[in-house]
């Protein structure tokens, strides 16, 4: 006799996709009892793949040197841009998978390790892995405005306000991305359904809190 596992089947790919989106309480529930994630991850490294190759030439070396600071020598910055592009699909493929293991890591760190939870690597991880799919749709977002001939790389609330100048606060609101956050959101979800005994609430404002911190120190001088 054939042993058959009890867990229920997880939804399909694009019924999970959508579920990010519109009912991630329902995907995590399902990702806790069969916690998959290589369909979805594959998903993303080709987005992420994609996303690298399709800026024309001219428009990368554009966007780029906006982002240098100030002062950086043209030759340096030529052949710090011609390695960017070469390899940046690759190390985008490569920071996919990294990241994700590494913010369940933090996870398991915190909610296990801490504070005595009982949540498996593999559900957190398919958790994170699939909560990146909303990162991925804002980059997309931002990459048909930047063909378009846009030169705003991240969508940050600041865009909706005055003029905030260039203080280090000024430099935090926009470099908080609107996609992150309902990221860190959708993650507090997720935790509030693997640790049954932890708040969504609680567990989106620690996940906010660590994410501001990322946040503060890139807008440190040379962040």
């Amino acid at each position: 006799m054939e042993a058959t596992d009890p867990r229920p089947k997880a939804p399909g790919l694009p019924v999970r996709m959508g579920q990010v989106f519109f009912s991630p309480g329902d995907l995590f529930d399902a990702l806790r009892e069969r916690p998959v994630w290589l369909d979805m991850m594959i998903v993303l490294i080709v987005c992420a793949v994609a996303s690298q190759l399709v800026i024309p030439e001219e428009r990368f070396r554009e966007i780029f040197m906006q982002q240098m600071p100030p002062g950086t020598d043209p030759a340096d910055a030529e052949t710090i841009m011609d390695f960017s592009r070469r390899f940046g699909a690759i190390m985008s493929a490569v920071f996919m998978p990294i990241s994700a293991a590494a913010i369940a890591g933090v996870l398991i760190l915190n909610y296990n390790v801490i504070l005595g939870g009982e949540a498996r690597f593999a559900q957190l991880f398919s958790a994170v892995t699939h909560s990146f799919l909303i990162l991925t749709a804002g980059g997309f977002l931002v990459l048909g405005l930047i063909l378009a001939g846009g030169d705003q790389v991240v969508l940050s609330p600041a865009l909706l306000l005055p003029d905030l100048g260039d203080g280090y606060l000024a430099r935090i609101a926009y470099r908080v991305n609107i996609f992150a956050v309902w990221t860190s959101v959708v993650l507090g979800i997720a935790v509030g359904r693997m640790y049954p005994k932890r708040s969504a609430g609680a567990a989106t404002t620690f996940i906010l809190f660590l994410y501001m911190i990322v946040v503060g120190l890139s807008a440190l001088p040379g962040g």
